[in-house]
């Protein structure tokens, strides 16, 4: 989100400053960011996404979870068995969406009321700890739902309020870079997980992740609150003193940025920004297209592969240690994060868009091949109904991963699919989504507009994620993989044909794309201009 909120706070364009770099043609005279500055800004950042470690703790945990959950000798920490089938195992994936969900509706009212650095104290460290210490905890898996539902809450809570805080302490040169820690930690959090999952089991897991948040705990305390929130709520001294620690102890620039904080406060509370302002025309058009890319990115099974990654390893046969594979996973989405700041701002938006969701078609054809080749024969000498079939084959193959590559010569290939798939995903699709959503939607309603596409992404994610065993089930794990591939396919499609290029375009040039052709007026007629499409 903090792509979303990047332009509607550089309504000032007059006086600009170029001693920073390209990246400083958009930053006001006296509000460019000192070395100073800048280094306690990577500080609060830095400390304040380290929840988002957490995230990618609580995404990765069931790849090596559910596979120490499905084993014979599984347990909890009271040494009483504990065993799950398939549809539980989907249950304890997917309700993590419904925590999302939940966080980031009440993200906002906690957010306005105890502030952003309490909100990520106390509604997502805190209930990140709560939730972990209940599945470490769990004798049975009606505990590990509640766990991985307040896991979820917190997320959703965190994606909330580390974007709103970045925005709001960030000087404009900044927040770009800033708000690219988001997606790092995050990716950084799974890969912990998956190496942490090669050597614990299941609650050995949730007790790494326990320490893990209870660590995190005292650095969101050294931290400065939001100056903005400060300021809003008559707090004027406070948010003073927060901005000399982010900014440094210069009285005129402070004093010119308090100002500015006042203005756009003002500003704020005089606007009525309603839903209804999203089915206007020049704006429901935008607003859908953003929500068909979050559909297909969905169901195009992305998050899927994650929380089932090991699982798929050893259905499909792979030649490498499913634990070990894994790792590489992790290792490809933290090294893809990279790459994707590296080529974002060099190709077209369009193309790499396409190209992502052709590639991760093509993956996972290639990925559906091994799970055919490996789990046809498992189901062709079962006589027991389809959904024993599914669970028959997911339990031989944990039987035979002592060996995964007895017989199985291309038990590369699954490795290299999965990989593959989730590199063009985060390199593309993943990742400029959001840029993509924030360039399209008109600066009045992209505020909204984006709290509408979260929660969606979220309830889809749900559907996706728990009728993952059902399809399973029901065409089998290669006919599933086989579905999420021409879905991909169609995605891939349907954003050449309704997608626009974005780069290098300005925001007047993109939002006459979606108007009705009798309304389009020339980019030198300002005073004809649609009130949506004017920065706040």
């Amino acid at each position: 989100m903090e792509e979303g909120e990047r332009h509607t706070d550089t309504s000032d364009t007059a006086n600009f400053t170029q001693e920073d770099g390209p990246s400083s043609k958009n930053v006001p005279r006296g509000m460019e960011s000192t070395r100073y500055s800048r280094r306690k800004q990577i500080t609060a950042a830095f400390c304040a996404t380290l929840t988002c470690i957490l995230n990618g703790c609580v995404i990765g945990f069931t790849g090596p979870a559910l596979p120490s959950l499905f084993k014979n000798e599984s347990s909890t920490i009271y040494s009483s068995p504990l065993r799950i089938n398939l549809q539980q195992a989907s249950w304890i994936t997917s309700i993590l969406s419904i925590g999302c969900f939940m966080g980031c509706l009440i993200a906002g009212p906690v957010m306005e009321k105890m502030g952003r650095k309490k909100t990520l104290v106390w509604g997502s460290c805190v209930t990140y700890i709560i939730g972990f210490a209940a599945i470490f905890l769990a004798p049975d898996t009606i505990v590990i739902y509640i766990g991985r539902f307040l896991n979820g809450l917190a997320y959703g809570v965190v994606l909330s309020a580390v974007s709103v805080y970045i925005v709001e302490i960030a000087t404009t040169d900044m927040r770009g870079f800033l708000g690219c820690f988001v997606q790092f930690q995050g990716s950084f959090g799974v890969l912990l997980t998956f190496c942490l999952g090669a050597v614990c089991n299941w609650w050995q897991l949730a007790l790494a992740h326990f320490l893990a948040a209870v660590c995190i705990l005292p650095a969101l305390w050294i931290i400065p609150e939001s100056p903005r929130w400060l300021i809003m709520r008559g707090n004027e001294w406070q948010g003073e003193v927060a901005l000399k620690w982010l900014r440094g102890r210069n009285p005129q620039s402070l004093d010119s940025e308090i100002e500015q904080i006042k203005r756009e406060i003002a500003i704020r509370k005089r606007e009525r920004i309603s839903i209804n302002l999203l089915m206007r025309p020049e704006t429901a058009k935008p607003f859908l297209v953003s929500m068909m890319m979050m559909l297909f990115l969905q169901l195009s099974g992305f998050n899927v592969i994650v929380f089932y990654c090991e699982t798929i390893f050893r259905v499909a046969g792979s030649s490498l240690n499913p634990s070990i594979a894994s790792m590489v996973v992790g290792a490809v989405l933290l090294g893809s994060c990279f790459v994707s700041l590296a080529v974002v701002s060099k190709l077209p938006r369009k193309l790499m868009l396409v190209v992502s969701m052709l590639g991760m078609a093509v993956c996972q054809f290639v990925l559906g091949g091994c799970l055919h080749m490996n789990t046809y024969p498992i189901q062709l000498n079962n006589s027991q109904n389809q959904n024993s079939s599914a669970d028959t084959a997911l339990m031989n193959s944990l039987d035979k991963s002592t060996d995964p590559a007895a017989n199985n010569p291309l038990g590369f290939l699954p490795v290299l699919a999965v990989v593959g798939f989730l590199f063009m995903g985060n390199v593309g699709y993943g990742t400029l989504i959001w840029v993509v959503t924030a360039e399209l939607l008109p600066p009045k309603v992209r505020s909204v507009a984006n709290s509408v596409i979260i929660c969606f992404a979220f309830v889809t994610g749900f559907i996706v994620a728990k009728t993952f065993v059902d399809l399973a089930a029901n065409i089998g794990f290669d006919g599933t993989i086989f579905l999420y591939g021409g879905i991909s396919v169609l995605g891939a499609f349907m954003t050449l044909i309704f997608v626009p290029e974005t780069r290098n375009k300005s925001l007047e040039e993109i939002q006459m794309h979606f108007r009705p052709a009798r309304t389009k007026v020339p980019l030198d007629e300002p005073n004809r201009m649609q009130p949506l499409d004017t920065v706040s």
